[in-house]
């Protein structure tokens, strides 16, 4: 046992250590060699790129020197051009001014021309007028003498015709006053037939209340003659038609028969509106039961020309207030005399 471990000590790793360390030396030698190499190149490389670099500044800076010499020669360029600009111009405006004076010496010569053959026409015009104003005086002198003669004619005539006018003047005046004396006539007559039917009437229904003369009318309540809301006569205002024909009939033949009377008949009704029924409206209501007064009054003898059927609504009441008794006051029907 001994031995092998000193055989083991015995052992020499000198020799492997020196290889290894030469190697590495050689390395290290290979990679100094490469660097100075590599730096002698770099530095050539460098020496190159600064000579060149110096070239192109110097180039650069003689560039730039040729450039101001441009500049500066530009702007002189620039100042000729200016120069000459203005010198053009100058020479137009003088162009232009040459041009206008010579046209206004040609208009100035034209004109004279003109002036100078107007002169020769106006002479010439003034004698042909001279001549046909003397032509011209002598037709206005003639013209003057028919005129006074037409004249003297037309006042002849005029004094004729002022005494035919004063002449019909008077007939006018005559017949106005025939006429307004023939209507007065008329009026009058109007009112005595009217004054007397409406007595007549006044007598016979002296005991209906319902029934009176108010001023130049003769009114119906419409209850006395017609229900609520309708058209059609009730028995007991047939009966009060009846008298009202009976007077008319009494007094018919004391009536001229020239004398334009004319009945009214004339139907009112009160401001509140219609709901329903066959009347859309007062109006409508009012001009039925209008309408069928007259139709009865034509039965009983009056005749038609002497009546007219008028439906008033309710736009003329005779008592304004809103209360029932002033609804049933304006609720009515009027017979009016009138004349054509």
């Amino acid at each position: 046992m001994r031995r092998r471990r000193d055989a083991v000590g015995e052992f020499n790793i000198w020799p492997a250590f020196t290889d290894a360390l030469g190697g590495l030396v050689m390395v290290l030698v290979f990679l100094i060699t490469v660097f100075v190499i590599t730096e002698v190149l770099v530095g050539r490389e460098i020496l190159g790129k600064e000579t060149a670099i110096g070239q192109l500044q110097r180039i650069v800076d003689h560039l730039q020197g040729l450039a101001g010499d441009a500049e500066k020669a530009a702007a002189q360029l620039r100042g000729r051009v200016q120069g000459l600009e203005s010198a053009v111009g100058e020479r137009e405006n003088l162009l232009a001014q040459l041009r206008d004076e010579l046209a206004a010496v040609q208009a100035a010569r034209a004109l004279s021309d003109a002036d100078k053959s107007k002169a020769e026409q106006g002479l010439t015009s003034a004698q042909e007028q001279a001549a046909s104003l003397s032509a011209r005086a002598e037709r206005l002198a003639a013209e003057l003498e028919r005129l006074n003669r037409a004249l003297a004619a037309n006042q002849q005539e005029l004094s004729q015709r002022d005494a035919v006018i004063v002449e019909q003047k008077g007939r006018i005046e005559a017949l106005d006053s025939a006429l307004k004396k023939k209507l007065l006539e008329r009026v009058e007559e109007l009112e005595k037939y009217a004054s007397e039917f409406f007595g007549r009437l006044r007598e016979v229904f002296a005991n209906n209340p319902d029934i009176k003369v108010v001023g130049d009318r003769f009114v119906f309540q419409s209850e006395v003659l017609f229900a609520s809301g309708e058209s059609t006569l009730s028995a007991s205002g047939s009966g009060d038609l009846d008298k009202f024909a009976m007077v008319y009939q009494q007094l018919a033949a004391r009536l001229p028969a020239d004398l334009p009377v004319i009945i009214e008949v004339q139907g009112h009704t009160d401001r509140a509106p219609i709901r329903g029924g066959r009347f859309p409206s007062n109006w409508e209501l009012s001009a039925a039961r209008a309408q069928q007064v007259v139709n009865y009054l034509i039965q009983r003898g009056v005749p038609p020309q002497r009546l007219a059927a008028v439906g008033m609504g309710e736009y003329h009441p005779i008592e304004p207030a809103d209360s029932p008794e002033a609804y049933r006051r304006n609720r009515r029907i009027e017979l009016k005399i009138t004349s054509r």
